[in-house]
């Protein structure tokens, strides 16, 4: 089972249907019916704390696929994919992926007063 009420602009409007902003898409982000489209792959929000889940689309908290909540979850598989020679490294699990800042300068050398 999976949800049926995301809470995404691209799975809850009908194909052929036209957005023009926020304001004419709370027709189908209001909509009782489930959504038109299945985002394969995409992982929601999840459970409150107490293991409820609410499959409503106007509650994002619970029905909201972020980059956030995916961004570990694809990092996860990919390294579980185990690329070409099919093993899992966990100390390189994420070597591919390259740093957000530069590299710290190295430090300075022994001091001689």
């Amino acid at each position: 089972k999976y949800p049926t009420h995301v809470h995404h602009r691209g799975a809850s409007i009908p194909k052929g249907k036209s957005s023009r902003g926020c304001t004419t898409a709370y027709k189908y982000r209001n909509s009782k019916s489930p959504n038109p489209h299945t985002l394969v792959g995409a992982m929601v929000a999840g459970p409150s704390s107490r293991d409820h889940y609410q499959d409503v689309r106007m509650n994002y908290n619970y029905s909201e696929p972020t980059i956030a909540g995916n961004a570990a979850l694809t990092a996860a598989l990919i390294a579980l994919s185990g690329g070409d020679n099919g093993k899992v490294d966990a100390n390189t699990i994420f070597s591919a992926i390259p740093p957000m800042y530069p590299a710290a300068p190295p430090p300075p050398g022994p001091w001689n007063p």
